[in-house]
C-alpha cells in the first residue's frame, strides 16, 4: 500500500516542477517498472494535470524535468504497443499522451530539436521513439478489432500532435510510414465511421505537411490522388457535409437570412404603418461585430476537400454525380457537399474582410480556390450547368442582396452569385488583391467554357458585369491610397482581359440576344471608368521594381483598345441619335448590333486559360489553430 500511496501522491502532484523526482527516489522499495504499472492503472485527471503541466516552463521540461519526463512517454508508448486491449493502462496511456503532447507543443517557439528532448529525452533516441510512435498509432488506428473508443483516442492523439507540431521537424516522421490504409478503414468502420470528420482532418494535416518541398515524398499526396475507393470518398462527402452546413448554420444563427416569404413581406409591411415606425430607418447590415469569430471550427473540412478536388478524379466524379442523383448519400433534409461548399462560400466571402480577421480571410481564400478547382474539372463544371431540384441558400446578411430566383436553376448560378458577393463586399483600403485575382480567374474559366462548350446559361449577368467593373471603378478611384501587398497590376490587367473575353464571346454563352445588349451599355454605362485604365496600368507598372512586364500585359493592351473602340462607337451612335433613357439607348445598341454584330469583335479562337488551382500553398496558421481548438 506505501507504493501505491506514493504513487497518488505522485499522480497529485504531476510533475511537480521544483522537485522532478525519479519513481527510484520517491520508493526506492519499488522498482520503476511496477511504478509506472501502479501509475498507469489510475484514473486520468486530465484538468487537473494540464492545469499543472501548464504552470511548468519550458525550460524547466528542457532542464531538470527532462528525464522524468522523457521516461513517462516512453511508459506511455510501450503501454500503447503492448498492452492488451482489455488493459486500461493501455487507455490511459494514451490518454495521458494526450495531454501530454497538447500542454508541451503549446509551448511557444519550441524549435524541433526541442521537441525531440522532450518527447524522446535527448535528439539522438528521437529517431526510434518517433518511429516507434506513428508505428503504434498507425497499428492502433488500422486495427479493426481494436475498441472503437480507443481508436478514436489515438486519431485524435495524433491529430493534435500533427496540429501542434505545426511544420517542425518531428512530423516528418508521420510521412515515413503510410498510414492512409489505417484511416480508410478507420473512415469505412461501422463504429469508427461517425469519427470519419476528424479522420478526414487528419489526412489534410498529413498531406500539408511540407507541402510544397514534399510533394513528390509525400505519400498521402499520392495516396489521395491515385484512390478509387468509391464508398470511401463518398464517406468523405458526407462527412464534408455535415461539417460545412454546421458552419453555415452558425452564419445564420447569428442573424436569420431567411429568404422573405409572402407571410414576413406582408408582416413587415404592416409593422412600417405602425406610428412608431413611420419614421423608422431603412434595413441595415448587422453589426459586423456578431460575425468577428466565425467561422467556427468545423470550416477546417475545406483543407481536406481541396486536396481530394484538385487531385482525384474519381472525387471530381463522384462529387459531381452527387449534384443530381445523390450519390453521395445526402440525407433527404440537405444539399450534397458540391451545392452546401457554394453555400457556405457565399457566407465566408461576403464577411470575409468585414472584422478585419486574418482568420476570416484565410477561410474565404481556401473556399475562394475550391471553387476555382470545381470549375477547372470540366466534368464537375457540366454538372453545374445542369438544372438541380436543390435550392442552394446563399447569404443575404449584409446589403444590396442578391435578387431572388425561386429553383429551379442551375447551381452554376449560385456560383457566380457567390463571386459578386466577394466583389461586391470586400472592397476595402486594405485591398485583398490576390483574393480578388482568384475570383477573376475563376470568371474568366467560367466564361471560357461556356463558350467552349456552347452553354447558355439563363442567369441575371447585368450584376455580374456591374461587379467586375465596380472592381476597375474602385482601383481607378482608390489606387494611390490602397495598402496592398501587391499585384494590383495583374488584378487590372486580367479584369480587363475578361471584359475583352466576355464581349468577343458574347453571342456564345449569353442566353438571349436582350443579354448582349445589356452587356454593351453596361460597358457603355462605365466609360468614364474604362478611359482611366491607361493611366492606372501605366502608374502601376512605373511602380513595378523587380521583374519583367507579364505575359498579360500586352494581351491587357490590346484588350483595353478594342474595348475602348468598342465603346467609342456605341457612344457615338448614342450621342446622335439622343438617346435620352435606358430603354431607349439599349434599343439603339439593340438595331446596330442586330444588323453589324457587336462592334469592333472578331471572331477569333481563344486559348484555353491556364489551370491557376494547380500549386495553391494553403496558409495553415489557423487551421492548426482550429484543429487543435476541436480536440477535447
Amino acid at each position: 500500500m506505501h507504493g501505491r500511496r506514493d504513487s497518488i501522491t505522485y499522480v497529485s502532484n504531476c510533475l511537480p516542477p521544483k522537485q522532478g523526482l525519479t519513481p527510484t527516489q520517491i520508493n526506492p522499495k519499488e522498482s520503476s517498472d511496477a511504478f509506472w504499472r501502479e501509475y498507469l492503472s489510475l484514473d486520468v485527471d486530465r484538468t487537473y494535470i494540464t492545469e499543472q503541466l501548464n504552470t511548468i516552463s519550458k525550460e524547466d521540461f528542457l532542464g531538470h524535468l527532462k528525464p522524468l519526463l522523457g521516461a513517462l512517454f516512453l511508459t506511455c508508448l510501450k503501454h500503447m504497443r503492448e498492452a492488451p486491449y482489455d488493459d486500461v493502462r493501455k487507455a490511459h496511456a494514451v490518454e495521458i499522451m494526450t495531454v501530454l503532447t497538447r500542454s508541451l507543443l503549446r509551448k511557444s517557439d519550441l524549435a524541433g530539436w526541442e521537441v525531440m528532448e522532450m518527447f524522446a529525452g535527448e535528439v539522438n533516441k528521437s529517431d526510434k521513439f518517433f518511429m516507434d510512435f506513428s508505428a503504434t498509432v498507425d497499428d492502433l488506428l488500422g486495427d479493426e478489432k481494436a475498441p472503437a473508443g480507443l481508436r478514436h483516442d489515438v486519431l485524435q492523439l495524433v491529430i493534435i500532435f500533427m496540429c501542434g507540431i505545426n511544420q517542425l521537424s518531428p512530423g516528418a516522421y508521420f510521412l515515413r510510414r503510410d498510414m492512409f490504409p489505417a484511416i480508410v478503414s478507420f473512415t469505412k468502420g461501422p463504429e469508427t465511421g461517425r469519427f470519419a470528420f476528424e479522420a478526414l482532418l487528419l489526412l489534410g494535416l498529413l498531406a500539408n505537411f511540407h507541402k510544397s518541398d514534399a510533394a513528390k515524398l509525400n505519400p498521402y499526396l499520392q495516396r489521395i490522388s491515385e484512390t478509387t475507393d468509391v464508398d470511401y470518398l463518398q464517406k468523405i462527402c458526407w462527412a464534408a457535409n455535415f461539417a460545412s452546413a454546421a458552419a453555415v448554420k452558425a452564419y445564420q444563427d447569428i442573424s436569420d437570412d431567411s429568404p422573405p416569404t409572402m407571410a414576413s413581406t406582408l408582416g413587415s409591411f404592416l409593422t412600417s404603418l405602425r406610428p412608431d415606425r413611420a419614421l423608422a430607418s431603412t434595413q441595415v447590415d448587422p453589426p459586423r461585430e456578431l460575425f468577428k469569430n466565425q467561422p467556427i471550427e468545423a470550416c477546417i473540412v475545406l483543407l481536406p476537400v481541396f486536396e481530394f478536388l484538385t487531385r482525384n478524379p474519381t472525387f471530381v466524379a463522384v462529387l459531381s454525380q452527387g449534384i443530381s442523383n445523390d450519390t453521395d448519400k445526402t440525407p433527404a433534409n440537405m444539399t450534397p457537399l458540391a451545392l452546401t461548399l457554394i453555400s457556405l462560400s457565399s457566407y465566408l466571402l461576403t464577411h470575409a474582410t468585414s472584422s478585419s480577421s486574418a482568420r476570416a480571410i484565410s477561410y474565404a481564400t481556401l473556399s475562394m480556390n475550391i471553387l476555382l478547382a470545381a470549375v477547372e474539372k470540366q466534368e464537375f463544371l457540366r454538372a453545374l450547368c445542369e438544372s438541380t431540384p436543390y435550392d442552394i441558400r446563399l447569404c443575404r446578411q449584409r446589403l444590396p442582396t442578391l435578387p431572388l430566383v425561386p429553383p429551379p436553376r442551375p447551381p452554376m448560378c449560385a456560383l457566380l452569385d457567390t463571386s459578386v458577393l466577394w466583389l461586391r463586399h470586400n472592397l476595402h483600403k486594405r485591398l485583398e488583391v490576390h483574393l480578388y485575382l482568384t475570383c477573376i480567374r475563376l470568371l474568366h474559366r467560367v466564361i471560357w467554357s461556356l463558350q467552349n462548350e456552347h452553354i447558355r446559361l439563363e442567369y441575371g449577368w447585368l450584376q455580374l458585369w456591374k461587379a467586375v467593373i465596380g472592381v476597375l471603378d474602385f482601383l481607378a478611384n482608390k489606387l494611390e491610397n490602397l495598402d496592398t501587398t501587391g499585384g494590383v497590376e495583374m488584378l487590372l490587367q486580367e479584369t480587363i482581359v475578361l471584359l475583352d473575353l466576355v464581349c468577343t464571346k458574347a453571342d456564345a454563352f449569353l442566353p438571349s440576344p436582350h443579354a448582349v445588349h445589356e452587356l454593351i451599355y453596361e460597358l457603355v454605362r462605365s466609360a468614364p471608368t474604362l478611359r482611366k485604365q491607361p493611366l492606372i496600368l501605366q502608374s502601376v507598372a512605373l511602380q513595378r521594381t523587380t521583374g519583367n512586364p507579364s505575359s498579360v500585359e500586352s494581351q491587357a493592351s490590346q484588350a483595353l483598345s478594342r474595348l475602348l473602340t468598342t465603346n467609342d462607337y456605341y457612344e457615338d451612335k448614342l450621342g446622335s441619335a439622343q438617346a435620352r433613357s435606358a430603354n431607349k439607348a439599349i434599343s439603339i445598341v439593340a438595331r446596330d448590333i442586330e444588323q453589324d454584330g457587336i462592334h469592333g469583335v472578331r471572331d477569333t479562337a481563344i486559348e484555353t486559360p491556364p489551370l491557376h488551382s494547380e500549386g495553391v500553398i494553403i496558409f495553415l496558421r489557423h487551421v492548426y489553430t482550429d484543429g487543435m481548438a476541436l480536440m477535447p
